[in-house]
């Protein structure tokens, strides 16, 4: 039986925002917890599961990152050009490199595994890409979702909220805090 690893999750904090979500201090924790999550998945039939999340800066970009290290195929949705997603969704931390780690995952994803809406740049197209992603991973296999997701609504449509509240629980998801991975270091 083929296998969907669904993935939503917050970005990393942007400089300045007023209520700490996903600090970046709490990367390492993250990407360590997503590889706990997708590890009962690593010994599958590689054919039978695939990973399926859009690739912002934070969650999105540490599980692609997680589930290569263990050779699981992931597939990357975007609403928008690669170019004008690194403007919207991975750019704004100063010194950091999550611009080159996108474009790392995007350049070697193989086209059959990468999609990109082109939808006009709006704050709904994150809640179509999010039904996009959902209807690739339905089409692959069950869904399993995995969520970075601190319980609250989001900053806009779109987002780790909508995308939990699509899947729904019925699945028994493994959702995860960013305080509670705090809690763990």
């Amino acid at each position: 039986m083929a296998v969907s690893i669904l993935f939503t999750g917050h970005m990393i904090d942007q400089p300045g925002r007023r209520e700490a979500r996903f600090p970046s201090e709490l990367e390492a924790a993250a990407a360590a917890r997503i590889a706990t999550a997708i590890a009962p998945y690593a010994t599958t039939d590689k054919g039978s599961v695939m990973g399926f999340a859009s690739c912002a800066q934070g969650g999105d970009i540490l599980f692609h990152e997680q589930c290569r290290a263990v050779r699981i195929p992931t597939t990357i949705v975007l609403p928008y050009s690669p170019e004008l997603f690194v403007q919207t969704s991975v750019r704004g931390i100063p010194g950091s490199d999550w611009e080159q780690r996108f474009w790392h995952l995007w350049t070697t994803t193989s086209e059959a595994q990468r999609e990109t809406m082109n939808l006009p740049r709006s704050d709904e197209a994150y809640s179509i890409c999010n039904v996009r992603l959902l209807e690739r991973a339905n089409e692959h296999g069950a869904v399993h979702l995995i969520a970075l997701w601190d319980g609250k609504r989001g900053d806009g449509p779109g987002g780790t909220a909508d995308l939990v509240g699509r899947v729904g629980i019925s699945n028994k998801p493994d959702i995860f805090t960013p305080a509670g991975l705090e809690a763990d270091e």
